[in-house]
């Protein structure tokens, strides 16, 4: 799993090239890896412990957007652009 860290830092991150390098089990702030061609789930998480799932994107529960997302999306430009909600916890 990639977890990108939104909106804070922990020192845990890693940069884009060191990311490429580990593969899929890494923590960044680099939003480049939210998209689909990874072969892992990617989460991105805020400060205040609210997230979104790549997988629970593509399952089209309205949970984060009432748009059908499919995989040919770019959904690191929709992230950026404020498209979706973030899921809160509990």
């Amino acid at each position: 799993m990639i977890t990108i860290h939104y909106d804070f830092t922990d020192g845990t991150e890693v940069s884009f090239i060191e990311g490429k390098e580990l593969g899929d089990a890494f923590t960044t702030n680099c939003l480049n890896f939210f998209n689909f061609d990874n072969d892992v789930e990617v989460i991105v998480l805020k400060k205040d412990g609210s997230k979104i799932s790549s997988l629970k994107l593509l399952e089209n529960t309205g949970l984060y957007t009432e748009k059908n997302i499919r995989i040919v999306h770019n959904i690191e430009g929709m992230l950026i652009s404020g498209a979706f909600n973030f899921e809160k916890t509990k």
